[in-house]
């Protein structure tokens, strides 16, 4: 079992609605954009269909974060994302546990079974 340092809270991905895909986030009194992008560089993890356990030499899903507010939005966080591992952004802090997605759903909406398990974390207040 792995211990964090900050207690998480779920990201609310839908992964059904497919990737990219961007929603809005309020972590203490500032907002922010997440965005989750998949790339898939070698063109053969897609010939059989199967799910995609991310990440693999090939695929991998980025996270951006955007900092709302007046004016531009900051992005405080632009990464490749790793299993269990903490994310240190600004303010806020990021794990990621699962990432699984079918191909249907790159650039595609629909219940295939993708499946996204992330947190955020105050870590600091904003």
């Amino acid at each position: 079992m792995t211990t964090y340092t900050y207690p998480y809270l779920q990201l609310p991905v839908n992964a059904d609605e497919g990737f990219p895909q961007a929603f809005h986030l309020t972590v203490g009194n500032a907002s922010y954009t997440i965005s989750l992008q998949v790339t898939v560089a070698d063109e053969e993890l897609l010939r059989d269909g199967q799910p995609l356990r991310l990440p693999l030499p090939g695929a991998f899903m980025v996270m951006t974060a955007a900092r709302e507010g007046p004016g531009p939005a900051a992005v405080i966080f632009r990464r490749k994302l790793v299993l269990a591992h903490e994310y240190a952004a600004a303010e806020l802090a990021f794990v990621v546990n699962e990432i699984v997605v079918d191909p249907r759903n790159l650039n595609a909406a629909g219940a295939f079974g993708s499946r996204v398990t992330a947190g955020v974390a105050a870590r600091w207040a904003s």
